[in-house]
């Protein structure tokens, strides 16, 4: 039986973020079609709705997030996202419930960490993750916005001459 090889290596980035970074072998052709295979595989984004399964303050986590992308003019998420972004709105939700529950009965419980701690220190590790997924971070948010002031305003050079060859 064949075995198959999985490249384990850093993930693959949107061609924007190659580009901004300055650092990439692609020629212009290369990135314009890399673009296009983007965007034709680029989910739409028209059922961006809590799924069923959330609970109340869950949910209302997942509306937050959607609205604040939203007012910032950000089409980032997409329906593929609903998922990431679930799961992320029922971490910080139990995130809250464990935080209350160490505010009221303390940290420890007899002579050991109370429960509530553990699950609040998984639950933030879910947030983080989740986050980082969804830009919800601020390093995410720094490349989101660079990306957007990199489109909306280019420099002297491509007011003078045009886009740059790359």
């Amino acid at each position: 039986m064949a075995q198959v090889v999985v490249n384990m290596g850093r993930r693959a980035r949107p061609v924007e973020l190659l580009v901004l970074g300055g650092k990439h072998k692609r020629s212009k052709r290369q990135i314009t079609a890399r673009q296009q295979v983007e965007a034709a595989l680029r989910p739409p984004a028209d059922k961006l709705e809590p799924p069923h399964w959330l609970d109340d303050e869950a949910r209302a986590v997942f509306l937050a997030v959607v609205a604040a992308f939203d007012q910032a003019g950000l089409r980032v998420l997409t329906n593929a996202d609903v998922n990431t972004l679930a799961v992320y709105a029922d971490a910080v939700a139990r995130y809250v419930e464990a935080s209350r529950l160490v505010r009221e009965q303390g940290p420890v419980a007899g002579n050991k960490p109370h429960p509530a701690v553990l699950a609040a220190a998984k639950y933030a590790q879910i947030m983080h993750q989740a986050g980082g997924r969804l830009g919800l971070d601020p390093a995410s948010r720094a490349t989101l916005a660079k990306a957007a002031a990199e489109q909306a305003a280019p420099d002297e050079f491509d007011r003078l001459f045009g886009q740059r060859e790359e």
